[in-house]
This record gives C-alpha cells, sequence and structure tokens, in this order.
C-alpha cells in the first residue's frame, strides 16, 4: 500500500500487481466543491480505466490470488461510543429514500419515495416532499406534497408547514424531478438546520430533528 504515496504523482498514485491482477487507486479531487453538490465547481470529475483483453480470454476470478496476500485485520481509527442501557423508551425506525428514473419506449418519468418502517410516501409531481416522524415513538405524524406551482408561487405555503411542525420531530425530506431549486421556499431549510447560505443542485435529500423553529427566520 505505501506504493501508493510515491506513484507518479503528478499523474495520479495507481499500483498494479501482476501477480494477482489487482489494480489499486487513490483518488484525490482537482477542484473545490459546493456544500450538498455531487461535482466541482468545474464539473464532475471521472476517471476511465480501459483494460485490452485477448479475444478468446475467459473470465478470471482474481480472488484466490489475491486473498490473504492483502488480507488486513480491520482497524478502528475511533472507537465506537458504548451502547446505552436498552429501555421501553428505545425505538428503532427504518428510513429508505429512492429516487430514479423510468423509460417505457420514448416516455421517461422520475420515481422517488420516502419509506418508513415499509410505508411508502410518494410525489406525483415535480417538487418536495415532506415526511414528519415524532421524534420519541418513531410513528409518522403528518406528510406534505409541494409541487413546483407552490414552490415558485405560494412560497408561504411550506414555509407555513414548517413552522407549525412540533419540536424532537425527525423531518424527512426529498424532490422529485426538476423541482423549482432557487427561491424564497429554500429558506426553510435553514429553520430546520441547514447551513447558511447554501446552494441547491441536482437532486434533495434532506434529514434532520426539528428544534426550536422560529417562525421569523
Amino acid at each position: 500500500m505505501d506504493r501508493l504515496e510515491y506513484r507518479y504523482p503528478t499523474k495520479g498514485y495507481y499500483y498494479w500487481d501482476d501477480d494477482t491482477g489487482l489494480l489499486f487507486l487513490k483518488l484525490k479531487a482537482q477542484h473545490e466543491k459546493e456544500p450538498f453538490a455531487f461535482c466541482s465547481v468545474k464539473g464532475c470529475e471521472r476517471i476511465r480505466i480501459k483494460a485490452n483483453l485477448p479475444k478468446k480470454a475467459q473470465i478470471s476470478d482474481c480472488q484466490a490470488k489475491a486473498y490473504p496476500k492483502y488480507a488486513e485485520k480491520p482497524s478502528v481509527d475511533v472507537p465506537m461510543p458504548k451502547k446505552l442501557p436498552a429501555t421501553h423508551m428505545d425505538h428503532f425506525v427504518e428510513l429508505k429514500v429512492e429516487s430514479y428514473k423510468t423509460r417505457y419506449l420514448h416516455l421517461k418519468d422520475d420515481f422517488a419515495y420516502i419509506s418508513v418502517d415499509g410505508k411508502k410516501f410518494s410525489l406525483s409531481e415535480d417538487g418536495i416532499q415532506v415526511v414528519v416522524v415524532d421524534g420519541h415513538d418513531g410513528k409518522v405524524v403528518d406528510q406534505m406534497s409541494f409541487r413546483n406551482s407552490i414552490l415558485q408561487g405560494i412560497p408561504g405555503q411550506i414555509d407555513n408547514y414548517v413552522n407549525n411542525i412540533r419540536d424532537n420531530s425527525i423531518v424527512v425530506m426529498m424532490s422529485k424531478g426538476r423541482f423549482i431549486a432557487k427561491g424564497p421556499w429554500s429558506k426553510v431549510l435553514e429553520k430546520l438546520g441547514a447551513q447558511r447560505g447554501f446552494k441547491l443542485k441536482g437532486k434533495v435529500f434532506f434529514l434532520n430533528r426539528a428544534m426550536h423553529i422560529d417562525s421569523d427566520g
């Protein structure tokens, strides 16, 4: 692994083990990126790997040669916190958020939903979906969808909704399709704990606990 630190610093860090067939890479972004952004300020950075294989090459499995040669015991840099004694107040909530594109022949559509303990809450139109979970018992207490026309034309509607969320509630928010990323409505994320001055790009997924929400911002 030490060879990765000194391998072609100007081109990148990699090490090819010819005996086992393993390729080790160490990747580092060249440009900064804004908060909540997947790509850098100059676009998404990529790495392309090309392999020239003989026409009659068979499927190979390098695991038998690679391990136990490169097997390592797991190490913990930060010790795990001690488990608190179990009480009748302990609750576990299964939360799943999924967003993807569907295509049937020439028709394309975005699909997105939030699932809490197996119960799904989905959006029928492009916009924002909000699900509120009780922070004590883990039960869903409310859910609301805000389509683009509401976010753009009546931003006060989502603002009033967030202002009325009770403290200690768990707020889950996600977007569907080409939602309105800019506008007064996005200020509600700051009320829910997002960093001031953030910018939305691409899809949105937000999870936080509502505490002492101030309607004046």
